[in-house]
């Protein structure tokens, strides 16, 4: 069964792999742990500065994440959206299954404007959009 809950601590490393998964597929410049701090302190970056953190799991397995962090108490940035391929589109749909899990909590916090940050070659993702 397929979870959707706040991080966790003990998923930082998993949440690393994922991200770094993702992001370093040979369609840009290779990044590093070390280039995104908000990695190493999800907590703090995300929670205790008024966004949230999500990521998926089944059978105890990390499979999904996505982030809201807050540029003021108006606009906030949709961040580490990722969700492993096999679990995209039919039958999970876990990539709007954490979407709506991130809108419902940007409207419950009166945000009105959700910046997306994603490179401009990641034709997926402007699609998903």
């Amino acid at each position: 069964m397929i979870s959707i809950i706040p991080f966790e601590e003990r998923y930082a490393q998993d949440v690393i792999d994922l991200v770094l998964h993702f992001q370093n597929d040979g369609t840009r410049p290779m990044v590093t742990v070390d280039d995104q701090p908000d990695l190493r302190n999800i907590v703090d970056s995300y929670m205790h500065a008024g966004g949230n953190f999500w990521i998926a799991v089944e059978n105890d397995r990390l499979i999904g994440s996505i982030g809201i962090m807050p540029c003021n108490q108006d606009i906030a940035i949709l961040k580490k959206f990722f969700v492993y391929e096999e679990y995209r589109g039919n039958p999970h749909h876990l990539g709007q299954k954490l979407y709506k899990e991130l809108l419902k909590f940007a409207r419950d916090h009166h945000f009105k404007v959700i910046v997306l940050d994603t490179p401009k070659n990641t034709d997926r993702a402007h699609k998903f959009y």
